[in-house]
């Protein structure tokens, strides 16, 4: 009985591979290209992600044509081809299918957004449109592809030993990276649906209003009409976006790829909605907290879904290193309060934020606090990621990726400032805090790579 985790495929096989994978994919480039396809599809989802990245990346220097050469639909086509035509089950073909149709709809996404800012430079516009972007998708497309691969063949059951001996946690972990990369990468291409929503807007409402009360509850003078919530420190308008964070994606996630019956599943995804609509009021309460504690409230609200995933993240890095929850819980809470007692000396007591200036010449715009605040919360998350889930044995490792971040910090707000002079081209709030967020935890998964004993 064979032993091995990979299944050995023959030359036979390679070239059935193959062949099954040109006909998927001209096949469905065929079908991309029917009249009827291009107009009520291909047509409709170019000017979908043109939305999205006007939206996403801001408005075109000038007018630029998005048009059915645009849609990155033969992209899509060569991607899910491919893992349609690979041996392996077909619920792994559709998920690995659906994963490479939202990467390449990200992808595209961000390519329009950058063509329609380097519009204006006609060399630059050139090299990214003919050169730049085209491999970027290739590359991006192989490797996704590989990757699905590899997961695909290490989920066969080649052996029964083998089956038996590999461990669930690891699974586990899998899925949940592969369905919150999805769902977050559908989350923020559905972003157009939600911002304009009347329904969301209702909801915001509803959620100052319920604020309101609360406020008042406590003896703090509030008042609510329609979405704005009205307090002695100042009136916050409560928009669609207040209520849409990413931590939304990852909770389905989570309850999505969680081990157990699918009735508890289903009873948690119907609990998301007055789970978040909570925590939406409960972010609008932070205005009631002492100026000393918070420092701006204004600020205390808009990086508080910041703040809060950040302890989550800390939380479950302490319970997947940590098979005992005593020591999991112990780490856990010793990262978040050693982690956010760094992040507020850094950030300096009395502002609540710190300055860029150290890194840039010139201020960047930051209306919001979140470019300000960004060193020192990736210095703090950073420690309490590495409390949580490093062993003390990496304490070089560790010091290595404190410099890491540092000269990633350097690299990346010079970048943004260039960016800004040259291009006039603000990153997004939302991208900031997620780069707040992404930046530490990849340093901390190089860190957990290296330290994994070799064989």
């Amino acid at each position: 009985m064979p032993t091995d985790a990979a299944p050995r495929y023959t030359p036979r096989d390679s070239r059935n591979f193959a062949l099954r994978a040109c006909a998927w994919s001209l096949g469905l480039v065929g079908l991309m290209r029917l009249q009827w396809v291009e107009t009520h599809l291909v047509l409709p989802l170019a000017g979908w992600q043109a939305l999205v990245a006007e939206h996403s990346l801001g408005a075109a220097v000038q007018r630029v044509a998005v048009n059915l050469s645009c849609s990155g639909t033969d992209a899509m086509a060569l991607c899910v081809g491919v893992i349609a035509a690979y041996p392996a089950a077909w619920r792994f073909r559709l998920g690995g299918a659906a994963g490479g149709a939202a990467l390449v709809l990200a992808l595209n996404v961000v390519r329009i957004g950058t063509l329609a800012r380097a519009v204006g430079w006609p060399v630059l516009f050139e090299a990214l449109h003919l050169y730049v972007w085209p491999t970027v998708l290739m590359l991006a497309i192989a490797a996704y592809v590989f990757a699905w691969m590899r997961v695909a063949d290490r989920a066969r059951p080649h052996a029964v030993g083998a089956a038996r001996d590999t461990p669930d946690r690891p699974l586990t972990t899998r899925r949940f990276v592969i369905v919150a990369g999805t769902l977050l990468v559908l989350f923020t291409l559905a972003s157009p649906l939600y911002i304009d929503s009347a329904g969301v807007l209702t909801l915001a409402g509803l959620t100052a209003s319920a604020a309101a009360g609360a406020l008042r509850a406590t003896g703090t003078e509030a008042t609510a009409t329609a979405n704005v919530l009205s307090t002695a420190h100042g009136a916050y308008l409560v928009t669609q976006e207040c209520l849409s964070t990413p931590l939304i994606p990852l909770y389905l996630a989570a309850v999505l790829t969680h081990p157990g019956r699918w009735s508890r599943r289903l009873l948690l995804v119907s609990a998301s909605v007055p789970l978040f609509l909570a925590l939406a009021i409960a972010r609008l309460l932070v205005v009631a907290l002492p100026a000393a504690v918070v420092g701006s409230a204004t600020f205390a609200v808009h990086a508080f879904y910041q703040l809060l995933l950040a302890a989550v993240l800390v939380a479950l890095a302490a319970a997947w290193r940590h098979p005992h929850r005593a020591t999991a819980w112990h780490r856990a809470a010793l990262g978040i309060a050693l982690g956010g007692a760094t992040g507020y000396l850094l950030s300096g007591a009395c502002g609540g934020r710190c300055s860029v200036a150290v890194f840039t010449a010139m201020p960047l715009p930051d209306p919001q606090g979140a470019l300000a605040f960004l060193p020192a919360f990736q210095v703090g998350l950073y420690i309490a990621l590495s409390v949580a889930a490093l062993a003390p044995s990496l304490w070089r490792a560790f010091l290595a990726g404190l410099a890491v971040l540092a000269l990633s910090q350097i690299v990346v707000l010079t970048a943004l400032q260039f960016i800004a002079t040259h291009v006039q081209f603000t990153l997004p709030v939302r991208d900031v805090r997620a780069w707040a967020i992404a930046s530490p935890v990849l340093v901390v998964v190089a860190l957990l790579s290296y330290g994994r004993p070799r064989r």
